[in-house]
């Protein structure tokens, strides 16, 4: 077997572990936040944290973008880096609200069912922050 041969097949043995060592590290850290993921049809977010107590993730709502429907797990606080103009639909009941960048809240479980979904109403992108406590957190079909 010649050198090169034998360098190439390291080399592409240790891609190969690489690979699969990663496909199961992002499987796992899934598996692991489940149900205490929040996720939107239209709107995609980042992954900052994850540990056995809380996900941490960030949006970004460009204006005038509907979420798509959507449900919530239990025991979330949301954090506005932003101001924030939002119209928000439940079913057939609208509201809205506007909030200044820096303000927090807390938000209970909202199941598909419930039809709810909200719109960025303002001129520039609203970034949110959602901060999911993993105990108590379920899923919302």
């Amino acid at each position: 077997m010649s050198k090169s041969t034998f360098l190439s097949g390291m080399i592409l043995g240790a891609l190969t572990g690489a690979a699969g060592l990663w496909l199961f590290q992002t499987y796992q850290t899934q598996a692991s936040y489940g149900t205490c993921l929040q996720t939107y049809p239209n709107i995609p977010g980042k992954l900052l944290l994850e540990n056995d107590k809380v996900v941490v993730q960030h949006f970004t709502f460009p204006p005038d973008q509907w979420e798509g429907v959507h449900a919530h797990p239990a025991n979330q606080l949301y954090i506005h880096l932003t101001d924030a103009h939002w119209k928000s639909r439940f079913g057939d009941q609208t509201s809205t609200g506007s909030y200044p960048a820096g303000s927090i809240g807390w938000y209970g479980p909202v199941s598909l069912a419930e039809d709810h979904e909200s719109i960025n109403m303002g001129e520039n992108p609203i970034e949110l922050i959602w901060v999911t406590l993993k105990e108590g957190c379920q899923a919302t079909t």
